[in-house]
């Protein structure tokens, strides 16, 4: 058996389109492995890694005060020895609860940053900024307060004038 080869046709050349190149992405996501993503992985892993200690360090507080009111085996239990203060137990679970509330805290801002792609401060004030429309609010970025500060200040320079029904000031409020 022998494969027979389709019959050549020479035609004359036809009209078919020039290659396209594939379309531009619209959004081209920063690569993981650049330095700008790792600085913003960095935080992430920062607050990680304080999760982890600030855990190992309730578990060890709250070990050491199982340990301190268990009474030994032949003490009395009527009159236990323990040193016990309100104030002190408050205050190291208020410090333990800070560490801990500082820790995720510090990982969702971690992990905020890497999914937007905010490297820093500026960024995160100019995306912001530009979501709310500042400006057609501010006509330049100078008249844009850049604190709580200096919106308080202006907001102490402003005053309301009331007018009477013939047009002249009264008295500031």
């Amino acid at each position: 058996m022998t494969r027979s080869s389709p019959p050549s046709q020479s035609s004359p050349a036809q009209d078919s389109p020039p290659l396209q190149s594939p379309p531009e992405a619209a959004f081209e996501r920063t690569p993981v492995t650049s330095t700008r993503s790792l600085r913003q992985l960095s935080v992430f892993w920062l607050g990680s890694a304080c999760i982890l200690a600030t855990t190992a360090i309730t578990r060890k507080a709250v070990w050491r005060r199982q340990l301190r009111t268990k009474p030994s085996f032949y003490a009395p239990n009527t009159n236990p020895h323990e040193f016990f203060s309100p104030m002190s137990d408050a205050l190291q679970a208020l410090n333990l609860a800070t560490m801990n509330c500082f820790s995720v805290g510090l990982m969702l801002v971690g992990g905020t940053m890497w999914t937007l792609d905010i490297a820093n401060l500026k960024e995160a004030r100019s995306i912001l900024r530009g979501r709310l429309n500042y400006d057609s609010i501010y006509r330049s970025a100078d008249d844009a307060p850049n604190g709580l500060g200096e919106t308080l200040l202006r907001a102490g320079e402003t005053r309301i004038v009331e007018e009477d029904g013939d047009g002249h000031d009264t008295k500031p409020r």
